[in-house]
C-alpha cells in the first residue's frame, strides 16, 4: 500500500509519497552476483599468494593470510597502514598477470610488509585510453610498511625493469590513516 499525502497550500496541489512507498516500487537487485564477484577475487588473491612463494627466494617467504583483520592486528612500531593499486594491461594472460603480482608481492616479502592482502578487481573499462587501451585489469593491495619501504616500492612500480614497461598502466600509493 502507497501512503499518500495531500497538500492543497499555495497556488497547486501536490502530492506527497513517503520513502517507504517508493522503495518498494523499486525492483530487487539479485545478489548473488555479488557474492559470486567477491568469492571469484577472492581465489585470484589466493593464486597469487601461492605465484609469490614459487618466484620468491626458498625459505624467506611471509605468506600473508585471508583471514587477518586489518583493525585486530596490531603495527608494530615505526609502521603504516598503505594501499596501492594498480592498473594492469587488459591484455596480459592469467598466467602473466599472476606472474607480475607475485614479483610485487615477493617485494613486499623482501621488504618486511606486514599483514599484506592482495584483492585482484579484476578487467574493467577506464574512464579514458592509457597507452591506447581502454580496458584495465585492477588490482588492491592493502599492507603495514615503513614509511621508507612505501618510497622504495613508489620508486619500484615507477621505474619498471626491462620488458615490462607495457604490463603496469598506472599505479598508486595512499597512505592509509
Amino acid at each position: 500500500m502507497m501512503a499518500l499525502q495531500k497538500s492543497t497550500a499555495g497556488c497547486g496541489t501536490s502530492v506527497r509519497v513517503s520513502r517507504q512507498a517508493v522503495a518498494s516500487l523499486r525492483p530487487a537487485a539479485p545478489r548473488h552476483a555479488a557474492f559470486q564477484h567477491a568469492a571469484k577475487a577472492e581465489n585470484s588473491a589466493r593464486v597469487v599468494r601461492a605465484a609469490a612463494a614459487m618466484v620468491a627466494d626458498e625459505g624467506k617467504v611471509k605468506l600473508s593470510s585471508l583471514e587477518s583483520d586489518d583493525d585486530s592486528f596490531k603495527l608494530p612500531a615505526g609502521y603504516h597502514w598503505y594501499e596501492t593499486m594498480m592498473i594492469l594491461n587488459s591484455t596480459l594472460s592469467d598466467e602473466d598477470r599472476d606472474k607480475e603480482l607475485a614479483k610485487f608481492e615477493a617485494y613486499l616479502n623482501k621488504e618486511d610488509c606486514q599483514s599484506i592482502n592482495a584483492l585482484v578487481r579484476g578487467r574493467s573499462r577506464m574512464a579514458y585510453p592509457i597507452k591506447g587501451d581502454w580496458e584495465g585489469i585492477y588490482v588492491l593491495y592493502t599492507y603495514a610498511a615503513k614509511r621508507q619501504t612505501a618510497k622504495n616500492i613508489q620508486l619500484l612500480l615507477s621505474n619498471p625493469e626491462a620488458g615490462s614497461e607495457s604490463k603496469l598502466l598506472r599505479h598508486i600509493t595512499f597512505f592509509k590513516c
